[in-house]
């Protein structure tokens, strides 16, 4: 028993000595050039998180975005190898907004955020505009609704009934309102984009109008090249970047 004792007792100061010297270590630390040189531009590289925008009568959503916030310690941690601030080897911590989609997964979202100078292209069966967009190397979606289709982008399943589902596959678990299973997107926990700008072979010079940052635009199947180049200029004119669907509406910025 007395050995166990000594075992014990002498665990336990082997564990207090690793904790008073880590608090040492961290007082030191603290009073450092390096670290005082973290804590000075912390309040500089802070983000705000932004709440999505939920509307529950229309049962719609526009992401948010995180926030962030410079990780002191690990930041510090980060640099005291080289032993001088480098901003590059800042280490964040995320700050949730009060509102986030992932609460939301029943909504229908409607946009990216439109702080964020993203849109996305979202095609429906129109291989002439999936050939020229991989040949310009421009990121697009694509509504997928049999397991036999060929797809050339990001898949958004466009399955309607329900026993056929789970055939197509969405690696980043999108659906899309008008084409997918509702019942089945929500069951799955996928996100249902429902697009509020649409390119057919008529319409251009209202779409040019309707681009702003955080648009979903979907091309249809009747649209031509020609639409798409018109389109891609106006993009490009305001200063607008094409990414997926799952860039748009991610909330880590």
């Amino acid at each position: 028993m007395k050995k166990l004792f000594e075992y014990l007792g002498g665990f336990a100061l082997i564990v207090f000595s690793f904790y008073f010297t880590d608090k040492v270590s961290l007082l030191v630390a603290d009073k450092g050039e390096l670290m005082q040189e973290i804590k000075a531009v912390s309040q500089d590289y802070y983000q705000k998180p932004v709440d999505a925008k939920v509307d529950e009568k229309q049962n719609t959503v526009v992401p948010g975005i995180y926030g962030k916030k410079i990780n002191e310690k690990e930041s510090y941690s980060s640099m005291k190898e080289f032993g001088i601030f480098n901003k590059n080897h800042l280490v964040y911590t995320h700050i949730k907004p009060k509102k986030v989609l992932i609460d939301n997964i029943d909504k229908y979202i409607i946009s990216g955020n439109p702080l964020i100078r993203n849109v996305s292209l979202i095609i429906d069966e129109n291989d002439d505009v999936i050939s020229y967009l991989k040949d310009q190397k421009i990121k697009f979606d694509e509504i997928i609704k049999d397991k036999n289709e060929k797809n050339s982008g990001e898949i958004i399943n466009g399955v309607d009934n329900p026993s056929e589902f789970d055939k197509v596959e969405s690696n980043k678990k999108l659906c899309i309102y008008g084409y997918s299973n509702i019942d089945k997107c929500i069951e799955r926990k996928y996100f249902i984009i429902k697009p509020q700008i649409i390119l057919n072979s008529s319409n251009i010079i209202t779409v040019k109008d309707q681009i702003n940052p955080g648009a979903l635009i979907l091309i249809g199947n009747n649209a031509t090249v020609e639409h798409v180049k018109v389109l891609l200029n106006e993009i490009k004119y305001k200063d607008i970047k094409v990414v997926y669907v799952s860039e748009l509406i991610d909330e880590y910025k």
